[in-house]
Parts: C-alpha cells; structure tokens; sequence
C-alpha cells in the first residue's frame, strides 16, 4: 500500500511546521517511490537516518577541536543540523513506534560520539550522560523557540545561543568537580 505526504503527516493528528514537512516531504518521496512501506516502518527508517546523519555532522565538525571548544562546537553542529535538517532531527525523538534494535544502536552511537567529546574535556560516565542530557534539552528548546518565534521581544538568535553555550559551559565545571568525589552544589 502506498501513503501520500499528507497522510504520513498528518498521522498523529498535529500540526507540523512547513521547514519541518518539506524535510520530511523531500526523504519520504525515495521511500515511497521504492516500495510499498507501513507508515511506522517509514518513521523507524527516518529516525534512524536522522541518528546517523547527526552522528556524522557532529564528527566532522568537533574535528580539530578540544575540551570546551569541541563541546561548544557539538551544540553549534545540533543546532545547525536541527535547522537545515528539521524533520529528520524530530524524527529522532523516541516514540513507541521508532524504538526497534536498529534506532537504539544509532542512538547510541550518537551517544558515544557527544560523551567522547565530554570525556576528553574531562566530564566522564554518569557526568558525561547528565552533561548530553543538559545539553540536549537546551539545543532542543532552544530551536523550538526559534521555529516557533515564541521569544515575545526581537532577539538576535545566534547572540543570545552563544551566551547560552558559554553559561552551560561554565555550568559543567560542577559536574567536573564531582569527579574529584566532591558532591554537586544544590545550591
């Protein structure tokens, strides 16, 4: 059976926005011309491809860089991926339907790379997990708010992401100093 754009994108009863649907429109067109596929099977080869194709733009653009710096230019590189690549980047988000042997492995791949990149700048195992998650979830809000233009006054994007990187690495200090054994501040 064959899908159009439409019904794969209106699947889930919401509203995508148009950056995220024309990505999304332009990888389904292969799919859906080389054979019949479920909706849930196309979600899966999505999520998977959007997994291995951050992996990839983050080693290429940590290359050369270290500590600070590399982790620095990892959020860029999420960032940028996030924008050029918007549909691909949501499809990675977990879901029932997109969580299979193959989707986890290329995640954790993916997790492999970005801890790599927090270890060499000294924040490893639990810390290191905890630093992707912290940094996740601000790249990931932070493009929500920019697709959204949910900021209620003008704001210079790229300004206020740079001041934001540079307060989130400071912020990792805490996490390398319980490496020492200490205990992370709850203050």
């Amino acid at each position: 059976m064959k899908y159009s754009v439409q019904q794969l994108l209106s699947e889930d009863g919401g509203r995508w926005d148009k950056r995220i649907a024309a990505d999304l429109a332009a990888e389904l067109e292969g799919l859906l011309s080389e054979k019949s596929a479920t909706i849930p099977e196309i979600r899966r080869l999505l999520a998977v491809k959007g997994y291995r194709e951050m992996r990839l733009r983050i080693q290429k653009d940590t290359l050369g860089f270290r500590g600070d710096d590399a982790i620095r230019a990892m959020a860029v590189s999420m960032r940028a991926f996030a924008h050029e690549r918007p549909g691909l980047s949501a499809a990675t988000f977990k879901s029932p339907v997109t969580d299979t042997p193959v989707w986890r492995r290329e995640g954790e791949l993916l997790q492999a790379t970005a801890l790599a990149v927090f270890e060499e700048a000294g924040i490893s195992g639990e810390h290191g997990i905890t630093a992707l998650r912290i940094l996740r979830a601000i790249v990931r809000g932070f493009v929500l708010h920019e697709m959204a233009s949910s900021f209620l006054e003008n704001v210079d994007y790229d300004a206020t992401f740079a001041t934001t990187l540079r307060v989130f690495i400071r912020g990792l200090d805490e996490l390398r100093s319980v490496s020492d054994g200490s205990e992370i501040s709850t203050a």
